[in-house]
């Protein structure tokens, strides 16, 4: 393949992986905003010391809908469009020019998979990190304004304010990344092995909410103590300090607080990304995934 055809492969690499991103991203915003309220609500105690039953998914976005209105649950709308197009494009985008580079197109094996994934997801993070924090401070029930937002964090912390919680964040990325490229390669695999299905929408259905499902419950604790340090950075000097101060108040049930709301919407997300990506390869002449 010439310099040419080559460039021309991994921009459409970038291309379908962040509009897909992107359209399954708006179609999920309204669980988003859901699941980081619920994550930052703390169990409070009732006069008589017993513990208040924490609100679930359900409650907490009829509560926010009483008392914000229904345009409420797409908070950050703008932000979620634009991490989907650079974010997604970027760590979805990389996985598979990183697969040639470990030798995963050779030898696909598992932990190849792994490596290409985490090292687009991690790169992926950091080079998107402000796009992250302006949505997270946005769905967390701010009435500002995306500028007025981005303009009181530089005002605040300065420059460096924008990739504040940039650790969980990567950590988070490299987690999610790793576990839906390597889990969906893998289970598509042994989904067509086992069922005899094609390469077809019931395959890409069926596989992607398996990985939906993995990727949730491997990133739920990381997920919670990233949307803690963007909304809360001031408290906790490093996301150490912060998962220290989760464990000690909630639990290890903390570090999966909002799982239920993660799960409707990564779930979904995940099911709708990897079936807009397969579709859109296929419009534009791209292998499958």
């Amino acid at each position: 393949m010439d310099k040419q055809a080559y460039t021309n492969a991994v921009l459409k690499e970038f291309l379908t992986s962040g509009l897909a991103v992107s359209a399954a991203n708006v179609c999920t915003n309204p669980i988003d905003v859901v699941k980081v309220r619920m994550q930052l609500q703390t169990l409070q105690l009732a006069s008589d010391g017993t513990r208040l039953v924490a609100p679930n998914l359900v409650r907490t976005g009829v509560a926010m809908v009483q008392t914000e209105g229904y345009a409420a649950l797409m908070s950050g709308v703008s932000a979620t469009v634009a991490r989907g197009l650079f974010y997604g494009g970027l760590r979805l985008g990389m996985y598979a020019p990183l697969k040639t580079i470990v030798g995963a197109d050779s030898d696909p094996t598992l932990l190849k998979k792994i490596a290409a994934g985490s090292a687009s997801g991690a790169i992926a993070t950091f080079i998107t990190n402000p796009i992250e924090l302006l949505k997270t401070r946005l769905q967390s029930n701010s009435t500002m304004g995306p500028l007025a937002v981005m303009q009181k964090i530089v005002r605040e912390n300065g420059v460096t304010g924008l990739w504040k919680g940039t650790l969980p964040s990567a950590v988070r990325g490299t987690l999610l990344t790793a576990s839906q490229c390597a889990t969906y390669d893998d289970t598509k695999r042994l989904w067509m092995s086992a069922t005899g299905w094609r390469d077809g929408l019931g395959t890409h259905v069926g596989v992607s909410m398996i990985t939906g499902l993995a990727a949730t419950t491997i990133t739920a604790p990381v997920d919670v103590v990233k949307t803690h340090m963007y909304c809360n950075g001031s408290k906790y000097s490093n996301p150490v300090a912060c998962a220290a101060d989760i464990a000690k108040r909630e639990g290890l049930r903390g570090f999966f607080k909002g799982w239920t709301a993660n799960y409707a919407r990564l779930g979904p997300q995940t099911t709708l990304m990897f079936v807009f990506m397969e579709h859109m390869r296929q419009v534009t002449g791209m292998k499958a995934l």
